[in-house]
């Protein structure tokens, strides 16, 4: 997370359009269901696509014909906004099975294959979803190649975020998949604040164990973060800072294995993205979910807070004072650019994403650029997709100019936790300074 973050700006406008390469892996398209991973046929090839394979008329008849009104879709239950592919169906689920078959991608599940698909988690297993899809009866020689490839079908005109026509073509549908999954991983993070956590040995058994995002039903709900809700704010203690920080810690692990890349990703290259970002993710979720009550203070979601005047209770000997600089530089910008929920999740996987990380290895470098760029793709998209072009291309670029200052910060934080480590004028939890301390 550092200046190449911002660089790549100009030359991401510059390409901004221009129709997108398939880098997808040359997997076996004959296997759909068998065994954990779901692939995806070549059936909708160009040099196999003749008048005489095009789906029939029934199908055609089926894709015309309205839904009856309160209709579900047969993969998710979300309303169906017509029949996609022989099937009833809503526009995210018809989209995402168009896009995986025409990109001939490969899902792996965690979970043997048996996840639920329901409108409230249905990004969070894409293996079962295609899996649902095909199921239910979805055809995939139904797709014309000539209309539902992937990629942008003209270049985008500068406008003011009123023309349909751009804020609807492929590139925005599939940048549009990958923002509702990542709205929905960030819906799934906030339950998962307000329940007990359990333990783990350390970041490697936490890095092993199954996602916890997917299991907040069966955790219990910690009684002394939801009780505060309705209480004044009360000023807080090293203890309030401490217990926030191993939460959002656990949960930026738990958060990180929602990435199809990052569950490739060796154990070593795990550790190390992770590392990298983990204080990252517990500072801007502090500040873009601290409850407004001013430009001064800072609120847990607890109701603990913290003064810009720091209160006796966080200042420790010889440690500089970070507080100010987080309302200043991250909290305060994040207002005044009225960043939405999908904004922020974005930018933070396109930050976590960072193929500069130390001890990444080599071969997982050039995935994680690619990774990175996806997400670069998709924050353009859901700002200017909201209020165009012009003003989107400022927003984007003043969010990203952030991530300077957001570095800088993180470099003070290490150099307190070294301070406290000397003198030993605090504790820093063995859990946060295996994850959060560079090595010597």
């Amino acid at each position: 997370m550092n200046g190449t973050l911002a660089d790549q700006l100009q030359s991401h406008l510059a390409n901004y359009g221009q129709p997108m390469v398939n880098s997808q892996r040359n997997e076996d398209p004959s296997m759909y269901m068998n065994g954990s991973a779901a692939s995806v046929s070549h059936t909708n090839g160009s040099s196999s696509m003749g008048n005489d394979q095009k789906f029939p008329s029934y199908k055609r008849m089926a894709q015309r014909r309205k839904v009856p009104e309160g209709e579900l879709c047969a993969v998710c239950s979300d309303l169906a906004t017509g029949y996609h592919y022989g099937v009833a169906s809503c526009n995210g689920c018809k989209t995402f099975f168009r896009r995986t078959i025409v990109s001939e991608q490969t899902f792996i599940c965690q979970y043997n294959g048996n996840c639920d698909v329901n409108k409230n988690i249905r990004c969070a297993c894409r293996h079962c979803r295609f899996n649902k899809c095909l199921l239910v009866g979805m055809d995939a020689k139904a797709i014309q190649n000539d209309r539902d490839r992937i990629g942008p079908t003209k270049k985008i005109k500068m406008s003011s975020g009123s023309d349909d026509e751009q804020a609807t073509t492929p590139h925005r549908l599939q940048d549009q998949e990958i923002i509702d999954q990542l709205t929905q991983v960030e819906g799934l993070c906030q339950e998962l604040r307000r329940c007990i956590i359990p333990e783990v040995t350390g970041v490697t058994h936490a890095l092993t164990s199954p996602c916890l995002l997917f299991e907040t039903t069966d955790l219990k709900v910690d009684v002394s973060l939801t009780n505060t809700i309705f209480k004044e704010l009360f000023p807080a203690s090293m203890n309030d800072i401490r217990m926030w920080n191993i939460r959002e810690m656990r949960i930026c692990i738990e958060w990180a294995k929602t990435f199809d890349v990052y569950q490739r990703l060796n154990l070593f290259d795990q550790f190390a993205l992770v590392r990298n970002f983990a204080f990252a993710f517990n500072l801007l979720n502090r500040v873009f979910y601290s409850p407004d009550h001013g430009p001064d203070k800072i609120v847990f979601q607890n109701g603990a807070f913290i003064m810009r005047q720091p209160q006796q209770q966080v200042q420790l000997s010889g440690c500089r004072p970070i507080y100010t600089r987080q309302m200043d530089e991250i909290m305060i910008p994040f207002r005044k650019l009225q960043l939405s929920v999908a904004e922020f999740a974005t930018f933070k996987a396109a930050l976590f994403f960072n193929p500069d990380a130390l001890d990444l290895s080599p071969q997982a470098k050039q995935e994680v650029f690619e990774e990175r760029n996806k997400y670069l793709g998709g924050l353009f998209t859901c700002i200017t997709q909201k209020i165009g072009i012009p003003t989107g291309v400022q927003k984007y670029g003043s969010l990203l100019m952030m991530t300077a200052s957001i570095q800088n910060i993180l470099a003070q934080n290490e150099e307190n936790m070294q301070v406290m480590e000397l003198f030993k004028n605090w504790e820093v939890d063995p859990f946060v300074k295996e994850l959060c301390m560079k090595r010597a």
